[in-house]
């Protein structure tokens, strides 16, 4: 099979990287809506850590740009040192009712493996009475070493593979570039959420900060999670936006995650009045068009044409499933798939966050199977894997072709990278009694809200709102959460008004 690229197996998301959400939708949406001391056994920090400033390139316009050394190994503060690239956008209240605050809003991006600082400008926006902070985590984006992984990023580009050529390129691709790493003298085993965590603190402390908020947002939740273990003195509030757990094996429930919420997706087609209307029996509709790209995949003409089969409307429908504007195309994809509108699929702005993937980058790959391994497969196992895949059958075929969180290749990658050992404490649920508000949104395909309770067991000072007719990262997504989380901000300690909460829903195209 030729795909375009947009449509290879290989670009289905593994956990998407919020960052194309963020600069594609948070700039055009959600602003135009708008107009302790280090724990793990680290021991002593060795002296204050710095903050080396470099010029913001013209393709990140932020207020300061730099990199932050910070110790390899935390559990050796004194030991080999790495560096953070940073990025900060400065309050800016001229021009509004608003007054600046003291305490910045860190932000940590999703994947594993999205770079955060990418996003600072439009979060600098959205949050102007605060400094915003955005780190590219250990091994990502700016920060150096970055653990990309270029025979990945090469094959994502081809249009020309067939469907099986696909998981064996993937997989081989991800070993030799584990195995090129190692080669090069990246302790991989040292580039995971718990380092990350105290990489954090490092930062808060160069840039002068003393209390600080925290916007977590997807793995970002894992991220902030493994923060208020490790090193909760100074956080003055947290946000987990679509939340993932840290006693849930993630690999494992996946599937069903992504099945129920395209089953809502249906469902909410069928109870609304203008969708049942323009599009009847949808499901049907869907089944027979599964059936008919597998018998004669229909031809896109994109990037030197391909053909769209029934594994690649899913992961069209998947990507959808991300953000609001997605979850309203889905009903006239399937149609479109169904009737051979290949330029309405072309038109959609699935396709067009593939593309600026495909473009842009999104994730740094060895970043994501570095904390992957460690954080989730090290908890999880092949057995497990397919018992999820059993009961949650839907997407099995679209999750299982490339080595992302629901396919068995993964177990396979992270034997090979050596990253086998769980890394201590992640499974177990994290105790806080700092002010936490977790969101979800109700459509969303790989961080549900049934996953909220197990997310704030422990959590003394929590929050947890569903926001209706949304789906990933609907703090940023929607004016419901958007406001709810502005009010939480401003004071944690009071619960905030969630009525418009259910007020949301599809607006379908």
């Amino acid at each position: 099979m030729s795909t375009p690229e947009s449509m290879t197996p290989a670009q289905l998301p593994a956990c998407y990287s919020p960052s194309m959400i963020v600069r594609l939708i948070t700039t055009n949406l959600a602003l135009a809506l708008i107009s302790s001391a280090l724990a793990g056994g680290a021991g002593a920090p060795p002296g204050k850590p710095t903050f080396r400033e470099v010029p913001c390139s013209a393709a990140l316009p932020a207020d300061r740009c730099g990199y932050v050394k910070v110790p390899l190994d935390h559990a050796q503060p004194r030991g080999k040192q790495i560096e953070l690239f940073v990025a900060v956008s400065r309050a800016n209240v001229s021009g509004t009712t608003l007054k600046a605050v003291p305490d910045p809003l860190f932000y940590l991006e999703g994947g594993p493996g999205g770079s955060s600082s990418d996003s600072v400008p439009a979060l600098g926006a959205a949050f102007k009475n605060r400094d915003v902070v955005g780190i590219d985590q250990r091994g990502v984006g700016r920060s150096r070493p970055t653990l990309n992984c270029p025979q990945l990023d090469a094959l994502s580009k081809r249009d020309d593979l067939k469907s099986a050529q696909v998981s064996p390129l993937s997989l081989a691709g991800a070993v030799s570039c584990g195995q090129k790493l190692r080669a090069d003298g990246v302790a991989l085993e040292n580039f995971n959420t718990a380092q990350a965590a105290l990489d954090i603190d490092w930062v808060r402390r160069a840039l002068g900060y003393d209390q600080i908020n925290v916007y977590g947002l997807s793995y970002g939740t894992r991220l902030a999670q493994e923060l208020l273990r490790r090193a909760p003195g100074h956080l003055r509030a947290v946000i987990l936006d679509s939340v993932i757990p840290p006693t849930l094996d993630l690999i494992a429930q996946t599937p069903l995650a992504v099945q129920t919420a395209f089953e809502r997706v249906l469902n909410a087609c069928a109870l609304d009045a203008d969708c049942n209307t323009k599009y009847p029996n949808l499901e049907a509709t869907y089944r027979a068009a599964l059936k008919q790209l597998d018998a004669k995949p229909l031809m896109i003409k994109m990037k030197g044409g391909g053909e769209l089969e029934s594994f690649a409307l899913q992961g069209l429908i998947l990507s959808s499933m991300y953000f609001p504007q997605g979850l309203s195309e889905i009903p006239s994809l399937i149609v479109a798939a169904k009737n051979g509108d290949a330029g309405t699929i072309k038109a959609s702005l699935a396709v067009k966050l593939a593309e600026d993937r495909a473009k842009n980058g999104s994730l740094t790959r060895g970043a994501f199977y570095s904390n992957v391994c460690r954080d989730e497969v090290a908890y999880s196992s092949p057995a497990q894997l397919r018992a999820g895949l059993n009961a949650a059958p839907e997407f099995a075929k679209a999750l299982s072709l490339a080595p992302g969180l629901a396919s068995p290749d993964l177990f396979t990658i992270c034997q090979k990278w050596k990253l086998t050992v769980p890394a201590a404490l992640e499974n177990e649920a994290v105790t806080s009694n700092v002010p936490i508000l977790l969101l979800a949104g109700e459509f969303d395909p790989v961080t549900p809200p049934e996953w909220l309770p197990a997310a704030s067991a422990k959590f003394t000072r929590s929050y947890s709102v569903v926001i209706s007719g949304a789906a990933h990262g609907s703090g940023l997504t929607t004016a419901c959460g958007y406001g709810i989380v502005t009010q939480f901000l401003q004071n944690p300690q009071q619960a905030p008004n969630t009525a418009c909460a259910e007020l949301n829903k599809i607006i379908f195209r």
